[in-house]
């Protein structure tokens, strides 16, 4: 029998005012980090334990006044796969199972007189993925993979670690799921990707690595409706004389479900630097930036926006997108994006996620009711 969850008026009230805050706090971040970059750090250490304090402090209460904790259901699938689009969701892969994926992006739709003669970007490959990903324990997932490359640094070599730290209820007594991720990617170029004439090999092997943290941070508002923030820093070891080394960024993504199996998503990233720095632009498409400048102040790195289509069909999730970010791995997409929606600069794109489940799976609430989601 298929029970539904509900929300009352009241729940409704108080999710609409969780949500007013998380955009605010969001607002409010970006522009503390932009205005005073010594402050992103504490900021970001700062959302992390508070987090944790105040479900820590509702367990202590509850222990002092002699409550027996009642048994919680967990929210599930609030994304419906570990990636959004090009970025992670907070779900991970779940105990002994495998996820097998695989992702494409094609080159340029709608630029003057090139996408013409690539049927749309059809004939071009900016980016291909193929990675494994793996559940140790339901909430704790490592995964490798190895992208072609669609920045300067190509040839890359991925590794992750992830972990879903809190998990959100269906009462809403936790509100948020959080998950963080460490990742590390490697490069096989032989050449060096930013001076001409130079070797990779006769340099220090510390030049072909970057790293990646990022935070989690998601709610599902409604059984069709989840929202997600994404504070990111990425570290690169090595970089043009005009760029730097480690960056901030803030992403946010969202997913709606039209139907049981179908569903729309999309991701922004944003980098949190200031103004004019390592010329990074917030909203290009606003100001017709183009990358096909001859400024050798200007490089023309933007913010990736991917919006696309989902399709679940048995143990498969098939995605279709439009990105601009030609690159399928953070550590290539948030600082390497030159592409711009308002230049015809965006792309089709797609991805296939088989999942093979090995031994005894682990288990785990849907939404409304133990192994049942609502539909």
């Amino acid at each position: 029998m298929l029970v539904r969850y509900s929300v009352n008026p009241q729940d409704l009230k108080g999710l609409a005012g969780l949500l007013f805050v998380i955009i605010a706090l969001s607002i409010l971040i970006t522009f503390i980090c932009v205005n005073n970059p010594n402050m992103r750090i504490f900021i970001l250490l700062f959302i992390y334990l508070f987090s944790f304090n105040i479900f820590s402090q509702q367990d202590l209460v509850n222990e002092l006044l002699g409550e027996q904790k009642p048994k919680r259901e967990y929210v599930a699938y609030t994304f419906k796969s570990t990636r959004v689009i090009s970025g992670h969701s907070v779900e991970t892969v779940k105990k002994n199972a495998l996820d097998i994926r695989f992702s494409h992006r094609f080159g340029d739709i709608a630029v003057k007189g090139i996408s013409g003669h690539t049927l749309g970007g059809i004939d071009a490959a900016s980016d291909i993925l193929i990675s494994l990903e793996y559940g140790i324990l339901d909430d704790l997932s490592v995964g490798i993979g190895r992208t072609k490359g669609a920045g300067p640094v190509k040839e890359l070599y991925n590794g992750y670690i992830k972990y879903r730290a809190l998990k959100q209820t269906t009462d809403f007594k936790i509100p948020m799921t959080i998950t963080f991720l460490a990742n590390a990617v490697v490069t096989s170029m032989k050449d060096d990707p930013f001076r001409s004439g130079f070797l990779l090999k006769s340099e220090p092997a510390a030049h072909r690595f970057s790293y990646l943290l990022e935070s989690m941070i998601a709610v599902k508002a409604t059984s069709w409706l989840s929202l997600q923030l994404t504070p990111a820093f990425l570290w690169r070891n090595y970089v043009r004389h005009d760029d730097q080394n480690g960056m901030f960024f803030l992403g946010l993504s969202a997913r709606t479900k039209f139907t049981k199996r179908f569903g729309m998503v999309f991701e922004y990233f944003m980098p949190i630097t200031g103004k004019n720095a390592t010329y990074r632009e917030y909203f290009p498409m606003l100001k017709g930036r183009s990358s096909n400048t001859s400024s050798a102040k200007y490089t023309g790195y933007f913010p990736a926006l991917n919006i696309g289509f989902e399709f679940e069909t048995g143990g498969h999730v098939f995605h279709i997108n439009l990105t601009n970010s030609e690159a399928l791995v953070e550590n290539d997409m948030l600082p390497y994006t030159a592409k711009n929606w308002a230049q015809g600069q965006f792309r089709l794109g797609f991805t296939i996620s088989r999942i093979f489940q090995f031994g005894k799976g682990g288990t785990f609430s849907k939404w409304g009711k133990k192994g049942k989601e609502k539909g």
